[in-house]
């Protein structure tokens, strides 16, 4: 019989598919228990997986949804109180979108938390309500999922191979749980709904790449089913819905969606493991419910297998931390849409755009051996500062000493403890978006709102006042933000790596100096580069500055060294000698001195060799450093390989952008040593990945991803990689662009211009055409590259091709309106509308110089902006400014939605701009675009106080209005711009008394956005505190509506009348008291109703039940009269006290009012209407108390 004292992870399923799948993965399957824990009405199986007990439990048939998985996991936890952790385990619908190429039999593992999205109907037409984030798994789960996505990274999976085993141990499930045919995935556009008519799927929605999103077949490098980790979605209702599904993954990132996450995420710590059996549309079906099953559960088994036992045991019963399970399931049903309202933290991170640091760190786990780093985590310097004895550290080594890996080592034991917020950041030379500190900045910020801390409600201040992220991020605001997110966080420990990788690396040194949290620990990786060196010792001290144990390095080497030789595939198939296994360890293992990366390098050049014989012979020639390493490297590229190879390196060191595998592939494939240089697919590699065999040792592949695809990168391998290149003649900055011109020029040339498919057959092509003349502007002393320019120029066919391609996004928004016929250098399609408006908001004032020389118009009009001097002005380029007005582009030109040339660059905060339209004679008071916004508002909203002072030195009228009606007054109040810019509109004329239709008067919305020095500037120069106008009322009325007590005390203390009467809203006791409803009863005198604010953030008002009397009367206001003695009852016996804001509002109109029969009363009957209609809404919850 089996002990349900035993088992420590819990595993629940939603449906039967899902259960059979999971128990075939039993290692060991143990009997069923005798009897279970009174009210436990659940099925369990119970068996071992690796060295794990786990009990399964799967849902009653037809019953799936959040209340029901949170009773499963309540009745588990009643007979089996020793469990830990649990999995929930099954079938999801796939959420794929440009960004996450997710397909059937692909699995999605919740590291983000569960996202509820629930309440609406689900089929297509409808729309669903979308809620709040819930828990992500426990750190323990993290942790083992981010140890097996480095396994996956460095050596693939083999859950295929987990499943066919399980498929050989239960042949029966053969037929309905293998992966059926490739051909039956099929992602639907989201306009083709499948009919409610019997009939397969192929038939009726039919097949064809009209109906069908275009997906790329996945290589043989990438993983197939693949991992996807993020946050999945949650409701009791199906997904059905792919307009709604591609809108909630666009805004939320969701993964997939579920039916039974939302009801265990915040009370029974778990992670979900999701296989994709279909893509949450009207397109469903069962095919690939089977192999989902079996996928997601061969994951969790894999990821059970990085847990050690003892670390299961270290973790307390869940038992003992969820107090709440033994509620009903109605109780987690409330907590879940209790969590649902109001909740946008995945808004505010996709404002700030937050880089990731977990790839490099992943990255780096993988090539850290066991053990590695220990000397360091046990050293007396890094307990000292984990203690908190000492602030900073820096740890500071030559390069390829392995400096990244120690720190994923340090990282790993710092989130090993949850004493404090541990956060991280990795520098990253091949990565434009991990190089400053506004980079650092950004992670650290995500980092800290993850954490869900009081860290968090910083950021929603900082997205609050950037008018809910529609205002760009000011840098200024953000290091404010994340140094008061860190004060709030308390004990907080900050990882830097490569920080000599840091183009900003001073700016960084002035952050750490000024940070002002005393609870802050930082420490920092790095070479010691001489001014970083003297900067931190200056900063830290000599003695926190520590120079990494050479020994100690020397020793994880020479164990590295050895478990290569042990493990490494290439060297177990050698089946070394012992003794060439001991030249080894001492020729590698005892020569590295210090440099990791130097070690890998040799490792790499032996498991390339053929005999004994050839590996004595290079470890008895072994280079002395990494320079001679990589001279070696080059000279063993074969000779016909070497220009291609040494041009790919070229575009590697210096390329604006990383160079995608397959844009590395057509480099290749160009053929520059030719006259004339060419372009050939016959000289394409057969295989991507075999790029590598050209520059082996110096060159690695990378997964990446942007907004609309999944994709392969090439980088440099090391940072010390592109250091040695930049030390050759071949790689000097002229040398590199004249290479990369010609390849550029040669690949558009022969590429076919049959559009719109020329960017999916020549994937270069967007690259080319973007870049060349950059390099070209770098190589313009070379009279061989002047030529080609010309001649590529002279060619119409190819300088249309150009052209067109150079817009931006014009390969993929307007491209059917191409041809090969007709086209001109003015031929309007695309984003920008034509390629002289994409050149002209980007500043390439040469490629702007060659359009206009090549019969370009300045007036032409089309696209984003309308007319290229709009487009001009968004850039902010001021020489290409000049070179339009010269050519005499038309200043006052007008777009419908932006307005003028001089709006546009005011709005963008582009000072020079603005400066050169006006001294060219643009108008600086022109209204024009969607709402007439002068440009002096559209400064105020985001370009700044220099551009302000600008606008009005050159005659901005102050009294302008909108379309609305509202001065630049009224804009700056609203914006909550900084009181000395209102200070400076003030003293240039702008009347404080000044009526809007909609907002009414500057302090009206000075009030409801609660900005208090602004408040009191407009009251020290004359705003009338009382007066009635606008949607808001008064200014007292603004502020009672934001609910904020301080700019309510503030504005009666100055004389706002609490007595005033509004049409809508009444007096502002009844103000303060609006859209309470009744959540219970209680009176120490009698019976009472409470009322709650319907804010999230309420406490209680409490007042005694009243009723009207024969005598009682409205008044034609509708005000309704009520006895003295309810007066009294209400002001003696009521508690009044609303939640957090609410009741000091009340106790203010109380105070500082006279409360009439009227007033009272009134009050009572807006509380008991409120209440009416809350029963109606909620006739089943019982009133408590």
């Amino acid at each position: 019989m089996s002990n349900p004292e035993t088992y420590t992870i819990g595993w629940i399923c939603a449906i039967t598919t899902e259960f059979v799948a999971a128990r075939s993965f039993f290692d060991e399957e143990h009997q069923a228990l005798e009897s279970a824990a009174p009210s436990d009405n659940n099925n369990y199986a119970l068996g071992r997986i690796g060295k794990h007990n786990v009990v399964m439990a799967v849902m009653p048939k037809d019953e799936v949804g959040t209340t029901t998985a949170a009773t499963v996991a309540r009745d588990m936890l009643r007979t089996f109180p020793s469990i830990r952790f649990g999995l929930m385990v099954g079938i999801g619908g796939g959420a794929p979108t440009a960004e996450h190429d997710i397909r059937l039999g692909d699995i999605v593992v919740n590291t983000r938390g569960v996202f509820q999205f629930d309440y609406g109907k689900e089929i297509q037409g409808r729309n669903a309500q979308t809620g709040g984030s819930l828990n992500k798994p426990p750190q323990l789960l993290l942790t083992a999922i981010s140890a097996l996505a480095a396994e996956y990274e460095l050596k693939g999976h083999k859950l295929n191979q987990l499943i066919e085993t399980a498929l050989e141990r239960y042949p029966r499930l053969r037929k309905n749980y293998s992966r059926p045919n490739s051909d039956t995935d099929r992602l639907y556009q989201s306009d083709i709904i499948h009919p409610d008519q019997p009939g397969e799927c192929l038939d009726l929605c039919g097949g064809s790449f009209q109906s069908l999103e275009a997906r790329g077949q996945r290589d043989e490098e990438e993983d197939d089913p693949a991992i996807h980790y993020g946050l999945i979605a949650s409701g009791n209702r199906v997904m059905k819905n792919a307009v709604i599904r591609g809108s909630i993954a666009a805004e939320k990132n969701v993964l997939c969606f579920e039916m039974e996450a939302a009801g265990l995420a915040n009370h029974f710590p778990c992670v979900v493991i999701r296989g994709i059996c279909d893509y949450s549309d009207s397109h469903k079906n069962d095919k690939w419910q089977g192999f989902a099953s079996m996928v997601g559960a061969a994951y969790a088994t894999d990821l059970l297998s990085q847990i050690p036992p003892s670390k299961v045991q270290s973790e307390k019963p869940i038992k003992e931390v969820w107090s709440s399970i033994e509620n009903t399931a109605i109780v987690t049903r409330d907590t879940v849409m209790s969590m649902a309202s109001g909740h946008h933290n995945d808004k505010i991170l996709s404002w700030f755009s937050p880089p990731d640091y977990s790839s490099n760190a992943n990255q780096a786990r993988g090539y850290r051996h066991p053990g590695s780093g220990t000397w360091f985590l046990n050293s007396p310097e890094f307990q000292d500062w984990k203690s908190g004895s000492c602030k900073y550290l820096w740890l500071y080594g030559l390069v390829g000493c392995g400096k990244t890996v120690l720190s994923t080592s340090i990282l790993d034991d710092l989130l090993s403890s949850d004493k404090h917020t541990t956060l991280a950041f990795f520098f990253d030379f091949s990565h434009s978006r991990k190089q400053t500190l506004d980079d650092l900045l950004r992670s650290l910020t995500a980092q800290l709102y993850y954490a869900g801390n009081e860290a968090a409600k910083k950021l929603d201040s900082l997205f609050a006042s950037h008018n809910n992220g529609q205002k760009p991020l000011d840098p200024t605001a953000l290091q404010a933000c994340v140094d008061n997110m860190i004060e709030a966080a308390g004990q907080v420990s900050i990882l830097i790596d490569a920080l000599d990788e840091c183009t900003e690396w001073e700016k960084v040194l002035q952050w750490i100096e000024h940070l002002t949290s005393s609870q802050a620990q930082i420490l920092i990786m790095g070479r010691p580069e001489q001014q970083l060196k003297t900067g931190l010792f200056r900063l830290f001290g000599k003695r926190n500055c520590i120079s990494l144990d050479k020994k100690a390095i020397d020793a994880d080497i020479w164990s590295y060294v050895n478990a290569e030789l042990e493990k490494r595939p290439s060297f177990v198939d050698m089946d070394l000698s012992p003794e060439v296994q001991n030249m080894v360890r001492d020729k590698i293992g005892n020569g590295a001195h210090g440099m990791f990366r130097w070690a890998a390098c040799q490792l790499d050049v032996l498991a390339g060799c053929l005999s004994p014989r050839d590996i004595k012979t290079a470890l008895e020639s072994l280079p002395r450093n990494l320079d001679e390493t990589y001279d070696r490297m080059i000279e063993r590229i074969p000779i016909e390989k070497k220009p291609s190879a040494i041009r790919l390196l070229q575009f590697l060191v210096h390329t604006k952008r990383p160079l995608e595998v397959i844009e590395a592939v057509e480099v290749i494939a160009t053929q520059i040593d030719l006259e004339p240089p060419c372009f050939s697919t016959d000289s394409r590699l057969f295989k991507p990945h075999d790029v590598l065999r050209y520059c082996p040792g110096l060159i690695a592949i990378t997964k990446s991803r942007n907004w609309y695809r999944a994709y392969k990168e090439l980088h440099l391998a090391h940072f010390s990689v592109k250091e040695y290149l930049l030390k050759q003649a071949n790689f000097d900055l002229r040398n590199a662009s004249i290479a990369m011109t010609r390849t550029c020029l040669a690949y558009l040339r022969d590429i076919d211009d049959t559009w719109p498919s020329v960017e999916r057959l020549f994937p270069m092509a967007m690259y080319a055409a973007e870049h060349w003349t950059e390099y070209a502007i770098l190589a313009e002393d070379s009279e061989d590259i002047t030529r080609g320019i010309i001649e590529f120029l002279r060619d119409e066919t190819k300088f249309r091709t150009w052209t067109y391609l150079y817009q931006d996004h014009g390969s993929r928004f307007g491209s059917e309106n191409f041809s090969a016929e007709g086209d001109s250098v003015n031929a309007v399609s695309g984003w920008y509308g034509t390629a002289l408006q994409a050149a002209v908001f980007r500043g390439n004032l040469e490629v702007v110089q060659m359009l206009l020389e090549n019969g370009a118009n300045v007036n032409v009009q089309g696209g984003m902006y309308t007319h290229p001097l709009i487009a001009a002005s968004a850039g902010g380029n001021r020489a290409v400014l000049q070179l339009l007005l010269s050519k005499g582009v038309d200043i006052e030109a007008l777009d419908k939605y932006h307005g003028s040339a001089l709006q546009v660059a005011s709005g963008y905060g582009n000072l020079k701009a603005v400066q050169c339209l006006l001294e060219n004679g643009a108008d600086a008071n022109t209204c024009g675009g969607h709402f007439r916004t002068p440009a002096l508002h559209t400064a105020v909203e985001h370009g700044g106080p220099e551009v302000i002072r600008l606008l009005l030195k050159h005659g901005a009228n102050v009294h302008r209005t909108d379309y609305f009606g509202s001065t630049v007054l009224h804009t700056a109040c609203d914006e909550n711009t900084s009181p000395q810019t209102v200070r400076l509109l003030l003293k240039s004329g702008a009347d404080v008394k000044a009526q809007s239709r909609f907002w009414g008067s500057a302090l009206q919305i000075a009030s409801l956005r609660g900005n208090l020095d602004t408040i009191q500037l407009l009251l020290n120069n004359g705003a009338r505190i009382n007066m009635l106008c606008g949607n808001y009322g008064s200014a007292l009325y603004a502020a009672l509506l934001r609910r904020d007590p301080e700019v309510v005390q503030f504005l009666l203390d100055r004389g706002a009348d609490p007595n005033t009467w509004h049409s809508k809203f009444g007096t502002p006791l009844h103000l303060a008291l609006a859209g309470t409803t009744v959540v219970r009863g209680s009176s120490s005198t009698g019976p009472g109703d409470i009322l709650s604010d319907s804010s999230d953030e309420s406490r209680l008002i409490s007042l005694p039940k009243c009723c009207t009397s024969s005598n009682d009367g409205m008044d034609h206001y509708g005000k309704v009269y009520l006895h003295q003695e309810y007066k009294q009852s209400l002001t003696e016996w009521g508690e009044i006290s609303v939640f957090m804001v609410g009741d000091t509002i009340i106790q203010i109109a109380m105070s500082k009012g006279d409360w009439t029969d009227a007033d009272a009363h009134h009050a009572v009957f807006i509380a008991y209407r409120c209440f009416k209609t809350w029963r109606r809404l909620n006739p089943a919850t019982k009133i408590n108390g």
